[in-house]
């Protein structure tokens, strides 16, 4: 397997060293080749221009190119000046042969091109010849007018470029094979040294463990990884002989469990003779239990009752023991005699029965008890055990409580009722003395007494204030009753925003606080009933206003994000459609309205949206709309839930708690689903937000 290994290490090192010395050698002589080429190329046009440079100086004098002389004598220098280059061709623009430097090309054919490109400098570069044997370099010569007189061809021969790549693969192949038997008298060190000794040592090592030899050791290795490797069979060869020591010791232990068992079986005899003794102490136990007991035996006899039992039914042990259960049950009056003895018959099956059974005493009072029956087994005899506690007392509490919830329920309803009633009755007298009030002081301040009028503006505020209370209590009222409709429109949550924090910005401006906006403008347009979400946010921005001290802060956000919602069920009592909106993610708009105040109460955080309730201490509170901790109707954030649940959304506050010192704020989250009219929760949300 090591030899396997190794040979395949260095078949696959020959081969990756070989390709990539090949590869790099064989784009190297390609790219000389065309660097070459390039060269003389480069090296054809620069002497073609300044052999045309020459020639247009001459035929700009007057003088036809034919007429010319030394041509032939200037191509012949131009030729010898250059190694590598062939030939210079002087051509008329018919391409007849005007001056050369060797005969020997007037036979070259400009004509049979094989491949040609253009230069920037407007040159012409051809393979010419009918085995594409000459590079040629074509150079117009044109008069002071623009016309092309002549033509220069200066090329080279393949065979030219051929020779020098010559060259170069020979001494590319002999570096090849030089560097390729040094890399790879390298690798083959690398190898052994690195990889093949360092597992042999480990193969060895790992042969020595598993023939038990497990105080072997292996020595350190060369390489970290093999080095790390040995020491973690080094550290499992210590815990095997660990774990052979443990196996050895608690084979030694389990020896000694043996003995210790035996002796255990001895002390077992020894106590079955005992248990006969521990019947007396369950006895015992029995008559001493707080709560009443009775055995019943298979053949539904009653075996035992405790002295409870006896207390509990007002009858003796003489009188019961022995009965059948029937007649027992007979005998305590018991209420509803075949459901109760159907109870001992499900405990009898092993069951285990918890229910109540009622009966009578003699005196005529009603007792109640809850019954536990379950089957025990003593020795072969299987028995039905009842204990029974007495919660006669504890159902008159119940009994007591559940009435004071009705009475507590029925309250409510007539507050509700008062509320309903109250807020109609007083919106006509408070519209009356709005009225005239505002008759006297816009029309008539001329005709009155300025006490009088500061009395009448005094009783306008007031009557404001209260109407204001009563159209709260007209809101709270509807929508207990679920008399609130909502006009759906399409609703920009952020211009909803700006407009609501645009009416109270006076407040604001008066209490010197800062309002902050943090406004999403990806957040999209939800359906909502634009007046009663300005409601909305008017109220919980306000009570913000109210709770944070002169010089604090509000931040008003809004932001688009994804919850994963329930389905909601419609119930019979909602006169408006819920969103259905399934089990699985959907778009909400968030808004969030934080502020730097004197914070809630953990035990207020879920209170303050119930109707007319308060955080905090009364006392503490001081009038006026905006005042700090100014009181209302505590209807402002009921309103604003029921508002918000309208809509299928939910509102809840976070606080650190309150602290009137310190200042740990609050934060109210109001979110709002897209459409809270839809039925069937089919809205394609994520395409919604763009």
């Amino acid at each position: 397997m090591k030899n396997t290994l190794e040979k395949r290490i260095i078949l696959f090192s020959f081969i990756i060293l070989f390709l990539t010395i090949a590869a790099n050698s064989g784009m190297d002589i390609a790219g000389f080749r065309r660097d070459y080429i390039q060269a003389l190329i480069l090296r054809s046009q620069a002497l073609a221009a300044s052999l045309r440079g020459s020639i247009e100086k001459i035929v700009g004098l007057g003088l036809d190119v034919r007429e010319i002389d030394g041509l032939g004598e200037k191509c012949q220098e131009v030729v010898a000046s250059s190694p590598g280059i062939a030939y210079c061709v002087i051509t008329d623009s018919e391409g007849k042969i005007l001056y050369l430097n060797d005969p020997a090309y007037r036979k070259l054919r400009f004509d049979i091109i094989r491949k040609s490109l253009t230069t920037r400098l407007d040159q012409s570069i051809h393979l010419i010849g009918e085995s594409g044997s000459h590079y040629d370099t074509v150079t117009p010569v044109r008069a002071p007018d623009g016309k092309q007189v002549a033509l220069i061809h200066i090329g080279f021969s393949e065979s030219v470029v051929s020779e020098k790549v010559k060259v170069i693969v020979l001494r590319s192949a002999f570096v090849l094979v030089i560097f390729f038997l040094i890399s790879f008298s390298l690798v083959v060190i690398f190898v052994k040294r690195s990889i093949v000794q360092p597992i042999t040592a480990l193969l060895g090592g790992v042969k020595k463990v598993s023939e038990g030899d497990f105080d072997h050791r292996i020595e350190d290795l060369p390489v970290y990884e093999f080095n790390e490797l040995a020491r973690n069979v080094n550290v499992m060869s210590e815990a095997l002989k660990n774990r052979a020591d443990e196996i050895r010791r608690n084979y030694q232990e389990l020896e000694n469990i043996h003995n210790d068992l035996h002796s255990s079986y001895l002390k077992l005899e020894r106590l079955s003779l005992e248990l006969e003794k521990s019947e007396e102490l369950y006895k015992s136990l029995l008559e001493d239990a707080s709560d009443a007991i009775v055995v019943i035996d298979e053949n539904d006899m009653v075996k035992m009752v405790n002295k409870m039992a006896e207390d509990f039914f007002g009858h003796g042990s003489e009188a019961i023991v022995g009965l059948s259960l029937s007649r027992m049950l007979v005998l305590m009056n018991t209420v509803n005699i075949p459901v109760v003895y159907n109870f001992f018959r499900e405990a009898g099956k092993g069951k285990h029965v918890a229910e109540e059974i009622r009966f009578q005493r003699e005196g005529g009072d009603l007792v109640v008890g809850l019954i536990h029956a379950n089957i025990v087994t003593i020795g072969t005899e299987k028995l039905i055990q009842a204990i029974i506690r007495d919660v006669t007392r504890e159902r008159e509490i119940l009994f007591n409580l559940e009435k004071s919830a009705a009475d507590l329920a029925r309250l409510n309803r007539m507050k509700d009722s008062f509320l309903g009633i109250a807020s109609h009755e007083l919106k006509t007298p408070l519209t009356v003395i709005m009225g005239y009030s505002e008759l006297i002081l816009s029309d008539m301040p001329g005709k009155v007494d300025r006490n009088v009028l500061d009395m009448i503006q005094n009783i306008a505020n007031a009557a404001a204030r209260l109407d204001s209370i009563v159209k709260d209590m007209v809101d709270i009222s509807m929508i207990d009753e679920k008399r609130l409709q909502l006009k759906m429109d399409d609703v920009n949550v952020n211009r909803l925003v700006e407009d609501s924090v645009n009416e109270l910005r006076f407040f604001v401006s008066m209490r010197k606080q800062r309002l902050e906006l943090e406004l999403d403008e990806a957040v999209p347009h939800i359906k909502g009933d634009l007046v009663r979400l300005m409601q909305l946010l008017s109220n919980v921005i306000g009570n913000a206003i109210k709770f944070t001290p002169d010089g604090g802060k509000i931040t008003v956000s809004s932001r688009a994000k994804y919850l994963l919602r329930s389905k909601q069920t419609p119930t019979v009592e909602s006169r408006q459609p819920v969103v259905n909106i399934g089990k699985d993610q959907h778009l909400y708009v968030e808004i969030t309205v934080a502020d730097t105040g004197i914070g809630i109460d953990m035990d207020d955080q879920i209170r303050i949206f119930d109707k007319f309730y308060e955080a905090g201490n009364i006392e503490e509170h001081s009038s006026g709309k905006v005042a700090f901790k100014a009181r209302g109707a505590g209807l402002g954030l009921s309103i604003a839930k029921g508002i918000v649940e309208m809509h299928g959304g939910e509102i809840w506050v976070e606080s650190p708690g309150y602290n009137p010192v310190q200042f740990p704020g609050s934060t109210f989250h109001i979110v709002l689903p897209l459409n809270p009219v839809t039925g069937d929760g089919t809205i394609d949300y994520l395409n919604l937000l763009k």
